[in-house]
């Protein structure tokens, strides 16, 4: 379980060089659905970064990842053919569903890994793969009404 999401532990072994002093820290709420990061740890490093945020429209997800701010920034973004609307880059993702709560209509997880250095490009994958498993269960988690693809 991460972040409230359970996920095959799998996915997370090419970003992770240790499991045994993971912990992690959340600020999420999902049911009162407010703006909010999830942490996973490792001696205090940051190896996973989770912001659960929702807003009442769509997001422009390539404006968020390439933006000054260190909140949602993504290196070397590239949309992927996906259900959900989203975009893989080398050190991150960032997918987007309709998902009508209190905190809005939609709903953008963005997945950090400051460890990576920002011109590996051999994360890549791995990155994809995680979120494909990763948003669609984070979703059912939510308690979404009318959420579906883009």
């Amino acid at each position: 379980m991460i972040c409230g999401t359970q996920v095959d532990p799998q996915l997370t072994r090419p970003f992770l060089t240790s499991t045994d002093d993971l912990y992690e820290f959340s600020r999420v709420d999902r049911s009162e659905a407010v703006t909010a990061p999830c942490l996973l740890l490792s001696e205090n490093e940051t190896v996973l970064g989770f912001r659960f945020s929702w807003d009442d429209d769509p997001a422009d997800l390539m404006y968020l990842a390439t933006g000054t701010g260190a909140v949602s920034g993504v290196s070397s973004p590239r949309p992927i053919d996906y259900r959900y609307k989203t975009i893989v880059g080398t050190d991150g993702a960032i997918s987007q569903a309709p998902c009508k709560t209190k905190g809005g209509n939609y709903f953008t997880l963005t997945l950090q890994l400051p460890q990576i250095k920002l011109t590996d490009q051999t994360h890549r994958k791995d990155i994809e793969k995680f979120m494909r498993a990763y948003f669609p269960a984070t979703i059912r988690t939510l308690g979404c009404a009318g959420s579906g693809t883009r």
